[in-house]
Order: C-alpha cells, then sequence, then structure tokens
C-alpha cells in the first residue's frame, strides 16, 4: 500500500498527555492545543507509539495490540494527525550540514509544516541566501545582532557613519570602545565574533542615488532598506534600485510610538511610488501635507527607545524570512504593517495595488502625470 508516510513521528515541540481516561492533548499552549476523545485508547496507543521508527514497524505494533484495526485504519489515525499538523516526516539531520546553532530556529519552524513539508529546508534557504543591509542605526544594527542567529551565507552591509554616544542606549551592537569607529567596521568585526560562518562584507558609503545600491545588489537575495535620511526620498531612491534589480526589498521605519514595515517584490506586489499614486488618489490632502513637511524643514530630535526598537526589528527580520523562505504568509506585501509600541498592538493599512500603467517606477507611466514626484526632486 502507498501513502506518504515513511517514518511519522509527533513533532518533538508538542506535549503528549491524558486528561482522564476518555480524553487526551497533544499541546499546552493556548490556541495550538488539540484534544481527542479517545474512550478505546487506539488513537493515544498510535500517538505514543510514532518517535519516527518505520511505517511498517508502527503497523505491525498497533495491530499486535488490536487485532480489529486494519491497515487503513491506522492511515486513517496518522490522517487524522497530519491534518491537524502534529505530526512529520522524521528526518536526518545530518544530511543537511546545518549548524547545531540553528536547531532551535527549526523547532519553531516545525509549528509551520505541513506534513511533507520540512523545517530543515526552511533553516537551508536562510543558510543559503545573501542579504543587502542598508544602515546601521537605531534599525540596521539591532536587524544585524538578529541576522546573525538566523545565519545566512553573507550579509553586505553599508552605512557611512561613526559610533557616537547618543547610539548607545538603543544600538547595542556597539561597545564604549567603539567610539569614533566606523559603524562599518565595528559590524563587520562584531558580526564574525557572533557567527564566525557568515560572510559579511562592509562598504563605507553614503546612500545619495539609486545607482549607489544597485553597486552592491549582484548576488543578493533580499535587501533591508532601514535608512531613514532624508525622509521618504531614501525610500524612493532604494525603492528604484531593487525594482531595476529585481530584489525583494523590505522597508522599515519608526516614528516617534509606532514602526512601520512594508515590502516590495518587484513586478508582484506596488512599489513604494506606487504607494505615492495611492495615496494621490486616495487622500485628498496628501500632497498639500507632504508639501507643507518639507517646507518646513523639520529635524526632529531623535526619538528612539531600545525595546520599542526591538519590537520594530523583529518584525523587519521575520518579514524578511517570510518572504525568503514562505514559512509563513508575509503580513507587509502591499500594505504597511503598524507596530503601537504603546500598548503592543499591530495592524495593516488599507492595501495599495500595482499600477503598471501608472508608475513611472514598476510600470509604464510618466513622473510628469503626477504632482506629487515633483516634489521629490525639489532641492
Amino acid at each position: 500500500m502507498e501513502n506518504k508516510y515513511i517514518r511519522p513521528r509527533v513533532k518533538p515541540i508538542y506535549p503528549v498527555y491524558k486528561l482522564n481516561e476518555l480524553l487526551f492533548r497533544i499541546g499546552a499552549q493556548l490556541g495550538i492545543t488539540t484534544e481527542f476523545e479517545d474512550p478505546e485508547g487506539k488513537l493515544y496507543k498510535l500517538v505514543s507509539i510514532l518517535d519516527g521508527r518505520e511505517l511498517s514497524d508502527i503497523l505491525k505494533y498497533m495491530k499486535s495490540e488490536f487485532p480489529d484495526l486494519t491497515e487503513e485504519d491506522v492511515i486513517d489515525g496518522l490522517d487524522i494527525l497530519s491534518n491537524e499538523d502534529l505530526i512529520e516526516e522524521s528526518e536526518d539531520f545530518s544530511k543537511y550540514g546545518i549548524d547545531e546553532r540553528y536547531i532551535p530556529n527549526i523547532n519553531y519552524f516545525s509549528r509551520f509544516m505541513k506534513y511533507g513539508m520540512s523545517a530543515y529546508e526552511i533553516q537551508k534557504k536562510i543558510n543559503d541566501s545573501t542579504i543587502l543591509l542598508l544602515g546601521l542605526g537605531g534599525g540596521g544594527s539591532n536587524i544585524l545582532t538578529l541576522l546573525s542567529g538566523l545565519g545566512p551565507r553573507k550579509i553586505i552591509i553599508v552605512d557611512y557613519d561613526k559610533v557616537e554616544k547618543s547610539n548607545l542606549g538603543r544600538q547595542l551592537l556597539y561597545k564604549e570602545s567603539d567610539l569614533g569607529q566606523l559603524k562599518v567596521d565595528v559590524a563587520v568585526r562584531t558580526l564574525k565574533e557572533m557567527n564566525s560562518t557568515i560572510d559579511v562584507e562592509g562598504h563605507n558609503k553614503k546612500i545619495e542615488r539609486y545607482e549607489d545600491v544597485l553597486e552592491y545588489t549582484k548576488g543578493v537575495d533580499l535587501v533591508i532598506c532601514v535608512i531613514d535620511e532624508p525622509p521618504f526620498i531614501a525610500q524612493k531612491t532604494v525603492n528604484k534600485a531593487v525594482v531595476e534589480a529585481k530584489i525583494p526589498c523590505v522597508f522599515g521605519a519608526s516614528q516617534v510610538s509606532r514602526g512601520r514595515v512594508f515590502s516590495v517584490i518587484p513586478n508582484m506586489t506596488g512599489c513604494f511610488d506606487c504607494l505615492n499614486i495611492h495615496y494621490t488618489l486616495h487622500d485628498d490632502k496628501f500632497v498639500e501635507q507632504f508639501v507643507g513637511f518639507r517646507d518646513i524643514d523639520f529635524n526632529p530630535p531623535t526619538v528612539a527607545y531600545a525595546p520599542a526598537m526591538y519590537q520594530l526589528t523583529a518584525a523587519i527580520v521575520d518579514e524578511a524570512v517570510r518572504i525568503l523562505t514562505g514559512y509563513a504568509e508575509p503580513r507587509s506585501l502591499s500594505t504597511q504593517y503598524e507596530i503601537n509600541y504603546e500598548d503592543g498592538s499591530s495592524f495593516t493599512h488599507p492595501s495599495w495595488t500595482r499600477y503598471e500603467e501608472d508608475c513611472p517606477t514598476c510600470g509604464n507611466g510618466k513622473s510628469d502625470k503626477w504632482e506629487i514626484f515633483r516634489y521629490y526632486d525639489r532641492k
């Protein structure tokens, strides 16, 4: 009999325990605990031997314990567990060549895997990826520490600033002994100490033109942009580069008490300039607000609180992993995913489409059709 099961096991992340003689549960977390009514104890017995042994051994054991069971009955039991995403195929960890440090990541990813999908493959996709990180401030410096625990094959870092004392309250990659040094140099050195398996490349450069980004996109699988100056212009510059290079990009920025994440996948989602068009079409005060903000030449003080930065940067990195691996659906495609630092809540803004016929960057449109683009070019 052919079927999909070879060496099934209960996912190790889930405990199995009885409530009484009639009921047992798999899992002990609110929202992902499954309860079974099992008066004859057959399903519980099946669950108790799902430790990665061969299917033939499982069938033999179950039929010896319950002579009335057929092979089809046992397979039906496995199907019940599979449909609840409670079991997985037992795998040989060594065949993937994955560093032991990533086992906790793999255990986490297993939660999201259907039967026949491999959490090891998710980690392998990360290990095989190259990420371009733009910016090493409150966002980028903390993003880098998170990436060190994920282990992409290579990280290319671009920044032009030096470590200052005012950075140390939230940019926890840096130490007092790093003051006055180039952030790129410190980041490269520190990342190599944190995870020697990552090939890290640093460039001391200020991103001013989209060509400055294109210079580093060869072989890159995903870009993370946390450059926030000049406001909006920086995102527009990077957007043009990633669209031309056809590379997904996760953008992140922090406001006073909230952070936002949005992602662009060229030729699939709307880009940043599509968002400008979207707001022009749906918000009659958008252009006025943009012009009013630009005209005051507002230079705000740094507003950054380390716990809030970690909320935002964790969301940015998780979104990058979702896009790279597909372990779960991304939350920021064609929308802005917003995090409220004050109460820990999050929500998504109304989505925007790709304006293929109107967008001058990812479509066939002309800039001069849209008033908003004229103001981006003003000095």
